[in-house]
């Protein structure tokens, strides 16, 4: 069985540099099992396993990531998957924030739209990917 599931983001796939010839509904058309949260990238943000969603999280309020963590837990609380499972959400911790230094971004050549990379620049410290193996996962 297909499991055909997806889990994408406003921010990502609605983004000038991905689709640009494409609007919202058009992408929905394309990819059928489709679960949208309006801001990040999934890729940092969440990463799915068959019924199960690993989630970046932070019990941070002051932390900017709260709040699309949050808004992402509020989504894929009502979703369900392409098999019709009510989707398991396991939080991951994410670390402290950690911000461009002034020489980091001293290397950065800016290209077209591309979002300027500016000291201080919160970075994505954690992305939430895992390893499956025999018998396991290996998850952060």
């Amino acid at each position: 069985m297909e499991e055909g599931t997806c889990l994408t983001t406003e921010e990502c796939l609605l983004n000038k540099n991905r689709n640009p010839h494409l609007n919202k509904q058009q992408i929905e058309d394309e990819l059928k099992g489709i679960s949208w949260s309006q801001k990040g990238y999934y890729s940092y943000l969440v990463d799915y396993l068959p019924g199960i969603v690993m989630l970046s999280w932070t019990d941070d309020i002051s932390d900017l990531q709260y709040e699309r963590s949050v808004e992402a837990f509020s989504v894929l609380s009502s979703e369900i998957d392409a098999c019709g499972r009510k989707l398991e959400i396991i939080k991951l911790h994410v670390p402290s924030p950690l911000c461009m230094t002034d020489e980091e971004t001293a290397s950065v050549v800016q290209k077209d739209e591309a979002k300027p990379r500016l000291a201080h620049t919160r970075l994505a410290a954690s992305h939430v990917h895992f390893y499956i193996a025999n018998g396991g996962i290996i998850a952060p």
